[in-house]
């Protein structure tokens, strides 16, 4: 059967959509649960549910249940008026267990049976809402009338089973630990859960699940808030012994390539949904303005305003992870908040990360970056099967990239859009090399190209010329110099604007032909910089 919707909504907005509120559920003032979080994190709160507050439409807020179950929790948190009264927030849990779907929730109540996964259905939005009401099950279960809170945690269940189904790469599924916010949902639901019901199969893959993440690449904020409800799980488990220590190592590579003058993350990126965290909306920008603040002087890392802004639906996170901030802040260390704050010097930083079976362990992916007053410039060494980085996906994998600030206070940027499945891109205080080597780790398998592709954006007031960064011509843009040498920028090469967006984005498309190439040369480009 389908297990039956639950709602949690703000009163005022209920009674609105004509909703009564819960019986026997009498609620609390709330006003003291706020005052336990931090100046900075109550005002991101707040500032957040006030947009949500003005998005709210039933039957969900922006059309999901996800969203939907994030802003619920919230609306428990504040517990202002009528709070606690039914939130129309509808979740259809599948509870088909022959099906591979069971366990996650429909878009909206009356969509079909879903095919493909990814394109008709998300497996994760089950990990999104369990983990959600992990929170609200810990932290509001007085608030939730007692046949709800049992349908919740049926409906919790369900999704945990479901979750299990799964296997990377069986039935197209990329649940691999390398996928790290799914795969950390899934460690804390799988625990949780287990130990919740009293099933210890369930506890047992939670704990084995957790052993296999760690070590595993970060996939930023969901897998931070993800790791914060740690607070949550059983003292014995695994992952309440290590998440601590993994949310200090993140912390620490992420204040690294961090750029506070900038106010966003420098390149290179596995995965992105934009370049200036400040043009759209991220959630660990969310999470950095609630360890910082910045909300109102506009240095936090998040748009302004935050209503409309691109992946502003995202923007539910913020409803759970100042709730959860008491498992995550105070593990942040002092040296990675001071590198949040301010940029005391330049700096660079090189790591190493593998995502099999995307990569050969054999050939790590190095990443290089250097930031400084106004500018950041990041590389990564690839030698993958398919183009596109671990997602496969060549719209948010960013190789190369280099942003800088602009002498009107906007942020600009130029990308290496991806064509071979094998690059060399290094980055340093003053050029950022991109080559195409052959493949070593794939080399029946492996992409190659007879092009390289660069994308700019955020150049405003000019025209850039026909002749923009030909062989050896240097350019003067609002904030920084270019120049371009390399056997590849010898080639013919096109230049033009308008062909289209990436990540909502226009951009001018620089793209060179590689010219034939002698006998073991490798095609390659040299990016000169200068910040001015």
């Amino acid at each position: 059967m389908l297990l039956p919707t639950v709602l949690l909504a703000a009163g005022s907005l209920c009674r609105a959509a004509g909703f009564d509120a819960f019986p026997g559920v009498t609620g609390r003032s709330n006003s003291s649960y706020l005052d336990t979080m931090s100046v900075e994190q109550k005002e991101l709160f707040v500032y957040a549910m006030d947009g949500l507050d003005a998005n709210f439409a039933p039957p969900f807020i922006f059309g999901s249940p996800r969203y939907s179950a994030w802003h619920a929790v919230g609306l428990l948190a504040r517990n202002e008026g009528g709070d606690v009264t039914i939130a129309n927030q509808i979740i259809r849990d599948y509870n088909d267990p022959t099906k591979l779907w069971f366990g996650t929730y429909r878009s909206n109540p009356s969509a079909p049976d879903p095919g493909d996964l990814y394109t008709s259905y998300d497996s994760n939005m089950g990990l999104f809402v369990c983990t959600s009401w992990i929170i609200a099950v810990e932290e509001f279960s007085d608030l939730i009338q007692p046949e709800v809170l049992s349908l919740m945690k049926d409906s919790m269940y369900n999704a945990t089973v479901g979750d299990g189904y799964r296997v990377g790469g069986v039935n197209g599924d990329n649940l691999y630990p390398i996928y790290s916010n799914p795969w950390y949902m899934r460690v804390m639901a799988a625990t949780y859960v287990g130990n919740m019901m009293r099933d210890s199969n369930m506890t047992h893959w939670g704990e084995v699940w957790a052993q296999e993440a760690f070590n595993s690449g970060t996939y930023s904020g969901v897998t931070l808030y993800a790791l914060s409800l740690w607070g949550y799980m059983p003292d014995n488990s695994t992952i309440t012994s290590r998440a601590s220590d993994i949310i200090t190592k993140t912390w620490d590579t992420l204040a690294a390539l961090y750029n506070p003058t900038l106010h966003t993350l420098g390149g290179p990126w596995d995965r992105a949904y934009g370049y200036d965290m400040r043009a759209y909306f991220g959630i660990l920008g969310a999470q950095i303005a609630g360890l910082l603040g910045g909300i109102n002087d506009g240095t936090a890392p998040i748009p302004y305003p935050l209503i409309g802004s691109e992946h502003y639906a995202d923007a539910a996170a913020v409803a759970l992870t100042p709730l959860t901030a008491k498992f995550n802040d105070p593990y942040v260390s002092p040296a990675a908040l001071a590198r949040l704050q301010a940029l005391s010097e330049p700096h660079a930083y090189f790591a190493q990360a593998v995502s099999p079976p995307f990569d050969d362990p054999a050939y790590p992916r190095n990443y290089t970056s250097y930031n400084a007053e106004g500018l950041s410039v990041g590389g990564m060494e690839i030698d993958a099967k398919v183009v596109g980085g671990p997602a496969a996906n060549v719209n948010q994998f960013v190789p190369a990239a280099l942003i800088w600030s602009t002498e009107a206070g906007g942020v600009a940027w130029m990308l290496h859009y991806p064509t071979s499945s094998s690059i060399s891109a290094i980055a340093t205080s003053t050029n950022l090399t991109i080559t195409y080597p052959p493949s070593r780790a794939f080399p029946d398998d492996a992409t190659s190209s007879n092009v390289m592709t660069f994308l700019f954006s955020g150049i405003t007031g000019v025209s850039l010329p026909s002749d923009f960064l030909a062989n050896g011509i240097s350019t003067d843009l609002s904030g920084i110099r270019l120049s371009v040498s390399g056997n590849a920028a010898s080639g013919n090469r096109t230049f033009f604007y308008g062909s289209g967006t990436i990540n909502d984005v226009s951009y001018y498309n620089l793209t060179y032909v590689i010219p034939e190439l002698g006998v073991g040369e490798e095609a390659r480009i040299v990016f000169g910089f200068e910040k001015v």
